[in-house]
């Protein structure tokens, strides 16, 4: 069990440093990890668009001690 457990962890690695690292590309990441990860290299893709993808600068606007807006 603990061997399929770390299968399924293995498989889902691209998608799971995507939602991890908070990238704006994660719905895309799982997608191709989804349907094209079961091949070394839609895995490989998946993973690598994992890892360079950024998060962009976080913007928090507060007007009178309350958040306004936030990205």
């Amino acid at each position: 069990m603990t061997f399929l457990f770390v299968l399924f962890a293995l498989y889902w690695l691209p998608t799971i440093i995507a939602i991890a690292r908070q990238a704006r590309s994660a719905l895309g990441v799982a997608v191709v990890n989804l349907f094209l990860g079961w091949t070394v290299i839609g895995w490989i893709v998946a993973l690598m668009w994992a890892l360079a993808a950024t998060n962009g600068p976080q913007v928090v606007v507060i007007e009178n001690g309350r958040v306004v807006s936030s990205r």
